[in-house]
């Protein structure tokens, strides 16, 4: 099995979040929490992105109306 290395960068806050829950939580290192939260995040994605809404969409075609937001 191939193993690759990733880098995440952290500020201090959420360092020590995480330094917190790994002290209360011993059984589980680092990067088997980071693999298991990929992984639940890649199943069950929770974040919604929104598109950004153009005031008016210009139609390409002759006769198509604009269409506004």
């Amino acid at each position: 099995m191939t193993k690759s290395v990733r880098t995440v960068r952290f500020d201090k806050k959420d360092l020590s979040k995480i330094e917190e829950f790994l002290k209360q939580n011993s059984f589980l290192d680092f990067s088997s929490l980071a693999r298991m939260s990929i992984n639940h995040f890649i199943e069950n994605p929770t974040v919604q992105i929104k598109a950004i809404q153009n005031k008016s969409i210009k139609a390409s075609k002759k006769g198509d109306q604009n269409v506004t937001a």
